[in-house]
């Protein structure tokens, strides 16, 4: 449910939309639309665009809420259908402009209508269970031994503060295995910062008892050597169960690189 705060401005937009003719519908999208944000969360927003307008809607909108709503930061993305804004007083608002043949890609059940000139909606989609396919995880195991495979590039060129982006990346795909694990399907995992509720408490756990990484050749090699003992293992277990052929070689050309360069054994 939106805070005080987050309603104020949800109303505020929702009057200025209301009122212009290139609007025929808004829904509340996001997690609030689903009512399962919190304060921390942005307002994300649907438009139905008056068929054929969604373009001059997107020009009229970037001229207008600036001054209208005292917006700090605009960013337009694909053609202006996404429009990302930040207030001065840090309000996060995101507008996504659609016409009636995008709403079969939005789920009902997770968005809240605010207004309807028409009869167009997202139509309810069914509930069906996610299980990662072999093609998914697989992309996803080989970017890590890939990224995995960087490290002894960045200690020997000593850049160790770039080498830390590695590490980073390795975490980023950790949390998706994690994800993939939980049968949470890409559309439903939310924001990058509302992942802990996706978690097990072994998951959460198991990230706890990490080592923090510095920026230094040892801190480099133990937490990325931390990484692939966390990863590698439950990705293997995740491959057996739904029948993906293990990139057997990449593995070992991985662990041969390794050891030969940083004497490192996974």
């Amino acid at each position: 449910m939106p805070t005080q705060e987050q309603q104020r401005l949800i109303d505020r937009v929702a009057a200025h939309l209301d009122a212009d003719r290139g609007v025929e519908a808004l829904w509340l999208a996001g997690s609030l639309g689903k009512g399962q944000g919190d304060a921390f969360s942005d307002v994300d927003l649907l438009v139905l665009a008056a068929d054929g307008q969604a373009g001059e809607l997107s020009t009229r909108l970037t001229r207008d809420l600036v001054p209208a709503f005292e917006v700090a930061l605009l960013n337009s993305l694909y053609g202006g259908r996404v429009l990302s804004m930040v207030t001065v007083e840090w309000a996060r608002l995101d507008l996504t402009l659609v016409q009636r043949e995008d709403l079969g890609r939005y789920d009902g059940k997770a968005v809240t209508a605010i207004f309807n000139k028409g009869d167009a909606a997202p139509p309810d989609q069914p509930d069906v269970p996610y299980r990662t396919s072999p093609d998914q995880l697989l992309r996803l195991v080989r970017e890590f031994m890939r990224v995995l495979g960087l490290l002894p590039v960045g200690i020997g060129r000593e850049e160790y503060d770039l080498a830390l982006s590695g590490t980073d990346l390795l975490r980023q795909m950790t949390f998706e295995l994690m994800l993939e694990e939980n049968g949470v399907a890409p559309a439903k995992r939310g924001g990058a910062l509302h992942r802990n509720p996706l978690l097990t408490n072994e998951q959460r756990a198991a990230f706890r008892a990490l080592p923090t990484v510095a920026a230094e050749r040892g801190s480099l090699i133990e937490g990325n050597t931390a990484f692939a003992r966390l990863f590698l293992p439950r990705a293997r277990r995740l491959a057996a169960e739904i029948g993906m052929d293990w990139p057997t070689e990449l593995e070992d050309a991985l662990r041969r690189h390794l050891l030969k360069s940083l004497q490192l054994q996974l």
